[in-house]
């Protein structure tokens, strides 16, 4: 029997009508067929086999299963650096302690400014002030006759600094009370002077060798208890040696001589200090 023959009750009508069903059964399958194969843009299955749909946001895998929405990127504020660590945008910073110890560090003494004079003969400044303690004054002289600076107040005695004749060059030290004063200079010539109040948290450490041939003031030097002094001086005036505090009113005497010196002495000096000579001719000084 052919495969559209007759079968025994059926009429040619209901013959049509299955064939027609037939067809259309064969259509319809088709097109599910169809269907299947090219799919739905919308419903795509990846090509990584792991089922995901992408809708309208395509899923970027990177073979850890993460999506590139929920994924590291390194581009952002909590990027990971592969270590499963997140940079953030406050990076670690390798000097923390070393900026700890700067900060603990001992700050700068408090050291007042330079103030700076020059003239002519004899001349009179106003208005020095001295925040007390150490006062330090370098001079210059171009002359014949008397060179003479000294800080004057309203007590009965200044502070003499310089009492030379002639040309001069040095530095002469004193401690002198905090208050406002006048600088009395007396010369014949062409001068300069600087007043200095040097202060220091710490200084250099002994044995110390030191020498000229003028005055100086020497330091900051860290003194640390009791010291031997040796002295040598070529000259007819005085040799003073004195270790001076930056602050207080008293020093410690160290050599009072004149003329021509050589020897050695102790003396007790425990923080940090200057050394101030005074001499008319070559000398040196051994701190130990």
């Amino acid at each position: 029997m052919g495969r559209f023959d007759k079968l025994p009750g059926i009429d040619g009508e209901n013959t049509t009508r299955r064939n027609v069903l037939v067809g259309s059964g064969y259509t319809l399958g088709g097109l599910m067929i169809l269907g299947a194969a090219t799919g739905d843009p919308e419903d795509e299955v990846d090509g990584n086999g792991n089922g995901n749909e992408n809708g309208d946001e395509e899923a970027d895998t990177d073979g850890d299963g993460e999506t590139g929405d929920d994924g590291a990127d390194s581009d952002k504020d909590g990027s990971s650096d592969g270590n499963g660590e997140e940079n953030g945008d406050d990076e670690s910073d390798g000097d923390g302690d070393d900026e700890s110890e700067d900060e603990e560090s001992e700050p700068d003494a408090d050291q007042p400014e330079t103030q700076s004079f020059s003239g002519s003969g004899q001349t009179v400044e106003q208005d020095i002030s001295i925040q007390g303690g150490l006062t330090v004054i370098d001079a210059t002289h171009q002359g014949e006759s008397n060179f003479q600076v000294s800080l004057e107040d309203d007590s009965e005695f200044g502070e003499s600094f310089v009492n030379e004749i002639g040309d001069y060059e040095g530095q002469t030290a004193e401690l002198v009370e905090e208050g406002e004063y006048l600088l009395d200079v007396n010369a014949d010539g062409d001068w300069e002077i600087d007043i200095d109040q040097p202060r220091a948290n710490s200084g250099d450490s002994l044995p110390q060798s030191l020498s000229d041939s003028v005055n100086r003031v020497y330091g900051p030097i860290e003194f640390t208890g009791t010291h031997v002094a040796t002295g040598e001086h070529s000259g007819e005036g005085n040799f003073i040696v004195r270790a001076l505090p930056q602050e207080g009113q008293f020093g410690e005497l160290i050599f009072n001589e004149v003329g021509n010196f050589e020897g050695e002495t102790s003396f007790n000096f425990g923080e940090v200090g200057w050394l101030a000579v005074e001499a008319d001719g070559e000398f040196s000084v051994e701190i130990e």
